[in-house]
């Protein structure tokens, strides 16, 4: 910022460079709307609100509403399977302007290298991208990453401009336990006054009380009004999550009132390209809330100006001199999309539409599927046991149940029950080749025939299959092998659909249309084999995750997260 250049448009000596006149400002920081009024920008910045000044373009809004671009306050890009110059063409035409991501999906497979091909590829993009240095990697002691981001590799990116701060701390009981490792992490960020991101679903209490405490001020996984006016009584803010998989908007609208308001945010976590395109982005959370009565200016707050104060992120937020030149104009607050969004007063997209598609380099990474030979007896599951434990996998959650029940059994060994919906599930260890597999058994999928398979497998991301057969499931494991990872549906010894995502096995290295038009041809695929989950993939991702309730399973078994232990899978 050239504060001289400000000071200069801003007292009348020289022209600005741009005028919008003849809209409807919304005024986050008066709390108002402001009916006709013009906004001046100079070098990117805002110099001027309804102070007569002269520039060189004038822009006649002919009545649009004028708000801040939108903020998400937490996303992972790598959910999108797109890199961060594709994803920007997707959102920003829809009126975001600025995310906060967590990169710790490729932290945890490629460390300190994820964290700079994260920053390096989305530089010089139509939206701002910062980033949060992932807290979790390895998330928890019970899997393999591939890396491990220890307080040491983390003080270099502290003084990075697009380095906010310490990204969501999802180990809560390691928080609550004082494991050492995970405080020198809290005490590096809180030392810098850097903010630290949350991850504590359903903890409350005193519990919640010592989680805050270590100096933790924001939650994403809030699954009821209930528990986020707690989140907020006791000083955090909460941001209300709309992703692919889990959408907590609605449960949580009446959370939502004027004393609330400025300690709420809006994220979408993680969100499929296809669903970027369907539905939106942050422009369909902000639907729901101006449709649900929500004040128009608290619900911009809540989608503009409350991320840009917990994050510290300078200049942002509103339209107020001083302030970047990031504004979003639309017709209707009751029905808002984005007609006209400018970039530091560079109108970048119109009508839906990106106006230049960005180009940013994507830097090599290294191949990052790495899996021991395998052969088909390694996916026979021994009967050791009359009854087993069985995930419970509820469709548009990430939070599983448990089943305790005797599995199908022949010749000694396990076999998957379709009648049931009891399949089995293996997570391998792809990062050093170790040869861990672990073994267990899924419902929740409804898979009639073949295996899906991944090595999209939150937080550690090692290859993870479902199936009905030992042979589908094989194939799937050798073909995800070949495409250095991504999607696959096997049935015997044909693939009969694949999705690759070369970069770190998480994000494709081709345009947005490719990725949105396999995607949907797995869904058309899942919808003609009759699958009863809704988002198969989604789901299957989340199942090797052990920092959220209540059964999950790694390359090292399965794990009861309400205990945090790992747990045998037979019960008797």
């Amino acid at each position: 910022m050239d504060v001289k250049k400000l000071v200069e448009a801003g007292t009348g000596s020289v022209p600005c460079d741009l005028n919008l006149v003849n809209c409807r400002l919304v005024d986050l920081l008066g709390g108002a709307i402001r009916e006709g009024a013009t906004v001046s920008v100079r070098s990117g910045y805002v110099v001027g609100v309804n102070d007569g000044l002269a520039a060189r373009e004038t822009v006649d809004l002919g009545g649009l509403y004028l708000a801040p671009s939108l903020i998400d306050a937490h996303m992972h890009v790598e959910s999108s399977m797109l890199t961060p110059a594709e994803y920007a063409a997707l959102v920003t035409p829809l009126g975001t302007g600025t995310v906060v991501a967590d990169p710790h999906e490729i932290v945890n497979v490629l460390g300190y290298d994820g964290m700079r091909f994260m920053l390096a590829s989305s530089e010089g993009l139509p939206l701002d991208m910062y980033f949060m240095v992932p807290s979790c990697v390895p998330a928890t002691g019970f899997d393999t990453a591939g890396a491990a981001f220890h307080a040491s590799d983390m003080h270099p990116f502290l003084n990075d401009p697009r380095v906010l701060g310490l990204g969501e701390v999802m180990n809560y009981p390691g928080v609550l336990a004082n494991d050492p490792e995970l405080h020198d992490k809290l005490a590096l960020f809180r030392a810098a006054g850097k903010p630290i991101d949350g991850h504590a679903p359903g903890l409350g209490g005193a519990m919640l009380s010592a989680y805050i405490a270590a100096g933790i001020g924001s939650d994403h996984e809030c699954a009821t009004a209930e528990e986020a006016r707690e989140k907020i009584a006791k000083g955090m803010y909460v941001m209300i999550r709309e992703g692919s998989t889990t959408r907590d908007l609605r449960n949580l609208l009446p959370a939502i009132d004027r004393g609330t308001a400025n300690r709420i945010l809006l994220c979408s976590d993680d969100r499929h390209p296809d669903d970027l395109l369907e539905e939106g982005n942050l422009d369909n959370s902000l639907r729901i809330l101006l449709a649900s009565g929500v004040d128009p200016v608290d619900a911009f707050r809540i989608a503009c100006l409350n991320p840009a104060l917990w994050f510290g992120i300078p200049n942002a937020g509103a339209v107020a001199p001083g302030y970047r030149a990031d504004f979003v104009a639309f017709e209707s607050l009751a029905d808002f999309r984005a007609k006209r969004v400018y970039k530091r007063g560079a109108l970048v997209a119109e009508d839906g539409a990106l106006l230049a598609k960005p180009t940013a380099r994507v830097p090599e990474v290294r191949d990052s599927v790495n899996v021991k030979w395998l052969s088909g007896e390694d996916f026979k599951i021994p009967a050791e046991g009359k009854k087993a434990r069985i995930i419970d996998a509820r469709p548009e959650s990430v939070v599983t149940g448990t089943i305790v029940a005797e599995p199908k059994i022949a010749g000694g060994f396990c076999e998957s029950d379709t009648v049931r919906d009891f399949l089995k599930i293996f997570v391998i260890e792809r990062h050093n080749g170790s040869g861990n597999i672990g073994k267990g058994f899924i419902h929740g999928l409804g898979l009639k025939r073949g295996a899906i398979g991944g090595t999209v497998s939150h937080d550690s991301h090692n290859m993870i299959i479902a199936g009905v057969d030992d042979a589908s499931i094989f194939k799937a494991a050798r073909h995800l092998n070949k495409i250095k990872g991504g999607f696959v549906f096997a049935v015997g010894d044909e693939i009969v659909l694949d999705l690759p995502l070369p970069i770190a096995g998480l994000m494709s290295d081709r345009e947005a249309a490719f990725v949105i038009e396999r995607i949907r041809a797995f869904n058309g695929l899942f919808a003609r084999e009759g699958l009863s989950n809704p988002t198969p993939l989604m789901t299957l991702s989340f199942m090797g995750l052990p920092v959220i309730p209540s059964l999950k399973i790694t390359d090292r078994g399965l794990v009861d997260v309400d205990a945090f232990a790992p747990v045998s899978l037979w019960v008797d």
